[in-house]
């Protein structure tokens, strides 16, 4: 037996830091052979963020890894996980509730309306309406006013299918399953952090194609 302590670092992909001085256990998860030293190692300082300056930082596992060899030359590192991490730097902004309902108001308004005219240009270029007027007068016998059972279960179709679709309705999820807009999101977010830590490579290696 060697005799060395050991500690488990996870890197997250991306952390958001709201103080000047980030430290390791704001980026990454920790485990410790010695569960009273994991407080010490969260309290590791890793970097110290100027006043001004840019607000997203690429951190490496080898960095992280340079700064606890510096602190104790001792211990076993070992990485788990992604071997960068993007932390956001910037303070929490002052945010005012009725501003954020106002935003969220008009981002809904302008959802509606946008999903609205798509699906009533939908329905112009295949005119369902005059097969719903047709397919009414054939079965039924007599003219269709426009507001039959057809149109009915159509809408009533369309509003369910949009739910099951999104798996999400007010604070109700059809299933416990992310919904697409989440996964879109997330793999955004993804995209974001591999193109943040690629820059700064290339960067450091004096290609910048910004």
């Amino acid at each position: 037996m060697s005799g060395k302590r050991e500690l488990y670092v996870k890197l997250k992909d991306k952390a958001s830091v709201r103080e000047r001085q980030i430290r390791l256990g704001q980026i990454a998860e920790i485990w410790c052979d010695q569960p009273a030293e994991k407080q010490k190692w969260e309290r590791l300082l890793i970097a110290q963020v100027p006043p001004k300056g840019k607000h997203r930082y690429v951190f490496s596992a080898l960095e992280v890894l340079g700064k606890i060899q510096s602190e104790d030359s001792q211990i076993q590192v070992t990485f788990v996980g992604a071997s960068d991490t993007v932390v956001d730097c910037r303070k929490k902004p002052n945010k005012h509730a009725w501003l954020e309902h106002v935003k969220t108001a008009v981002v809904c308004v302008i959802t509606f309306v946008g999903a609205a005219f798509a699906i009533m240009t939908f329905n112009n270029d295949v005119d369902v309406g005059s097969i719903f007027k047709t397919l009414y007068e054939l079965v039924i016998g007599q003219p269709s006013d426009g507001r039959t059972v057809l149109e009915w279960t159509y809408s009533l179709g369309l509003f369910l299918g949009i739910v099951v679709f999104f798996n999400h309705f007010s604070k109700l999820k059809v299933s416990d399953d992310p919904t697409p807009l989440e996964v879109q999101m997330r793999v955004y977010e993804q995209d974001v952090n591999t193109a943040i830590i690629q820059d700064a490579d290339r960067k450091e290696d004096g290609v910048d194609v910004s």
